[in-house]
């Protein structure tokens, strides 16, 4: 089973930021989940949140500010009342180019995309297999969605980039199906919905199996022992002491 960092490593460093990135480096881990968003003036953006207030200095919405004001803010230094640890550097929200320089060694990347406005959803499909040539990508990185109108359009425009599809705990439909429909080559469920008996039908159905957030030993072995194939952490230092896994 891979072990796969969470934003980065985001109970251990700041998420989606390339300090986390790099700390999840120096742990000796070459896999990784983040979330991408645009910029106004149509920059690809690595950040989980629509708004800025919950990981950065900054307010209002990503889609709002360009690329140099989203770099402008500190995403590194959170208050200690929120529940984020003191980070010795400073640093703004990356864009993906960035955050794709600085994983120039790393063996398996999903690429989430958080996009919900139809208009950014098509910039992005537009931009994505040009990325994927100038990094690189092929064989070594999947984009991500819990969106269905955006995994559809990848797969009418973009065909060749590989695709999985995100459920939350509370999806109710047949995970495999739709991700078959879809063209995907991967799920990632909630783990709170895996079950030996899921991870069978998918991967009679050759999808890979990744899962998130897996913060708990207990928990992590029983989806390894389930044949989950990728296991998504927050807390990747701990979870090398869990378990057997590969970079």
């Amino acid at each position: 089973m891979r072990l796969i960092g969470h934003r980065g490593a985001r109970s251990e460093a700041p998420e989606n930021t390339l300090s986390g990135f790099r700390y999840l480096r120096a742990l000796g881990v070459r896999a990784v989940e983040f979330d991408i968003h645009l910029s106004a003036d149509g920059e690809l953006i690595v950040i989980h949140d629509a708004e800025l207030s919950r990981t950065t200095s900054g307010h209002g919405l990503v889609r709002e500010h360009s690329a140099a004001e989203l770099a402008a803010l500190d995403a590194c230094h959170q208050p200690a009342h929120k529940g984020f640890a003191p980070w010795p550097k400073r640093e703004g929200v990356p864009t993906l180019a960035q955050v794709l320089t600085e994983l120039y060694d790393f063996t398996h990347i999903e690429l989430e995309l958080k996009l919900q406005h139809e208009e950014d959803e098509a910039a992005v499909v537009a931009a994505l297999p040009a990325i994927w040539q100038r990094f690189n990508l092929s064989g070594r990185a999947r984009c991500t969605s819990f969106n269905p109108r955006l995994l559809h359009r990848l797969q009418q425009q973009a065909p060749e980039l590989p695709r999985g599809f995100l459920v939350e705990d509370n999806f109710a439909g047949d995970i495999v199906q739709v991700a078959q429909a879809l063209g995907c080559d991967a799920i990632g469920p909630h783990a709170n919905l895996l079950t030996a008996e899921l991870v069978t039908q998918a991967h009679a159905a050759s999808l890979w199996v990744s899962t998130w957030t897996v913060n708990d030993h207990q928990r992590a072995l029983e989806l390894a022992a389930m044949g989950v194939d990728g296991l998504i952490t927050d807390t990747p230092m701990l979870a090398k002491s869990w378990l057997s896994w590969s970079a």
